[in-house]
């Protein structure tokens, strides 16, 4: 039956689990500590010695308010949105094309493909700037969503390839059989077995654009500014506003932290398809 713990082992318990709490509290301080300069006053945010009691105060907030940065997170959500939206409408069926149809100078292809991910930002930004000028397309949506989409398309056309290689091509084969068209087994057949590792390449690419900062800074503009371009906004001649710097961060962050929590279990699955083979 059940072995009845012994008393030795207590102790250990009780020394693993303070050891747990103090690795955590240590872990989580600098988020903490970042998370009441929301509402620690000017007055007491580098006060010496540090204050630990205080009176909050909004002041940052309504600063953070009235200066717009509301709509900066709107630009931001909606050029990561759209830009992850498109790449993986383009980018699936590009994937799915390198890893099962045998195409002339396929390799060539992907590696030129891939290359495009490898090549420093600055190296394309600015012969966007230059197109952009020509066609209009500064400070647009439709501009910064395009250049969104060159260093995000390659990156999940490369990672969802090799989930497209683990897939048994058995199971094509008997649609195959049973008159399914190419389209139709990539559509019924495919894209649901697909569907935890686009979840989880497009998490990926929805952040790389959230966190994106020299295309939206070269190529946008007042219209299309977002949250990474605006943050330096908070450095004046006053000084750093480090309450409202502290706001901004923790209202980057949300967004990527709710796309995980909600899309964990896809992530897990999509992170971890073809890990076990047998």
């Amino acid at each position: 039956m059940f072995k009845k713990r012994s008393r030795s082992a207590e102790p250990v318990s009780w020394l693993a689990t303070l050891v747990v709490v103090a690795v955590t509290l240590i872990v989580l301080f600098p988020v903490i500590w970042f998370a009441s300069m929301m509402f620690r006053p000017e007055t007491a945010m580098f006060a010496r010695p540090t204050q630990w009691l205080f009176t909050p105060t909004l002041d940052h907030f309504k600063y953070v308010i009235d200066s717009g940065f509301l709509g900066y997170m709107v630009n931001s959500f909606v050029l990561a949105s759209l830009s992850t939206l498109l790449v993986v409408l383009v980018g699936t069926p590009a994937a799915y094309a390198f890893a099962r149809f045998d195409l002339k100078y396929r390799d060539d292809m992907f590696l030129f493909v891939l290359g495009t991910r490898m090549a420093p930002p600055i190296c394309l930004v600015i012969p966007f700037y230059l197109v952009f000028a020509k066609v209009e397309l500064l400070d647009s949506f439709i501009g910064l969503t395009l250049a969104y989409m060159t260093f995000n398309l390659s990156f999940y056309i490369w990672v969802t390839r090799s989930f497209c290689r683990d897939l048994p091509i058995e199971l094509e084969e008997v649609a195959m059989v049973e008159g399914y068209s190419r389209p139709a087994i990539f559509l019924r057949v495919v894209l649901p077995l697909l569907r935890s590792g686009i979840v989880s390449t497009g998490v990926l690419c929805f952040i790389f654009a959230w966190n994106e900062f020299l295309f939206a800074f070269m190529l946008g503009g007042e219209g299309t500014r977002t949250l990474p371009v605006a943050m330096p906004l908070l450095i004046t001649t006053q000084g750093v506003r480090w309450g409202a710097m502290a706001i901004v961060g923790v209202m980057s962050m949300v967004p990527v932290l709710l796309a995980v929590f909600l899309l964990q279990k896809h992530i897990v699955r999509g992170l971890t398809m073809g890990a076990v083979k047998g």
